[in-house]
């Protein structure tokens, strides 16, 4: 999606959001639900609300199967590009830092956040969890964009 067609958010935002992505871009890696992306797996909402609070923190709120509502807080920063970013996980490890040929290990789930000029929610999700040790390599990395329309 270019950027003309992204509009970005600040600390004053709140919205509401499906829970299922009416779209997806890298398809192949499937098309998980909102709460899937945050890691949020248990749950069984219809639709997700979006909030940052006082500390620019994002807090996700949403009514389980149960009829209880639920919230949950991520950490993130808002970056000069304009998104709102989320390392879910962030783990590298490699030996020798500089060329890691004997071993290497990534864990990283990184989420961002941006609006489209409709309203919809975008999140762009990039993860790499792989690893090798000499010249034996396994693991898995791809990168996905999943739209949620925004409920009035």
């Amino acid at each position: 999606m270019g950027r003309s067609q992204v509009n970005y958010f600040d600390g004053q935002f709140s919205g509401t959001f499906d829970n299922t992505a009416f779209k997806a871009n890298g398809r192949r890696y499937g098309s998980p639900a909102l709460l899937e992306l945050f890691e949020i797996r248990e749950a069984k909402a219809d639709s997700v609300s979006v909030v940052f609070d006082r500390q620019g923190k994002l807090e996700l709120a949403y009514q389980d199967s149960d009829g209880k509502v639920k919230t949950e807080i991520f950490e993130g920063v808002f970056v000069r590009s304009g998104y709102y970013e989320v390392f879910l996980r962030n783990e590298r490890k490699e030996i020798p830092p500089a060329f890691p040929f004997i071993y290497s290990r990534c864990n990283i789930n990184r989420l961002r956040l941006a609006l489209s000029a409709q309203g919809d929610l975008i999140v762009d999700n990039e993860w790499n969890e792989s690893g090798n040790i000499l010249f034996l390599g396994v693991g898995d990395k791809g990168r996905r964009q999943s739209y949620f329309s925004r409920r009035q």
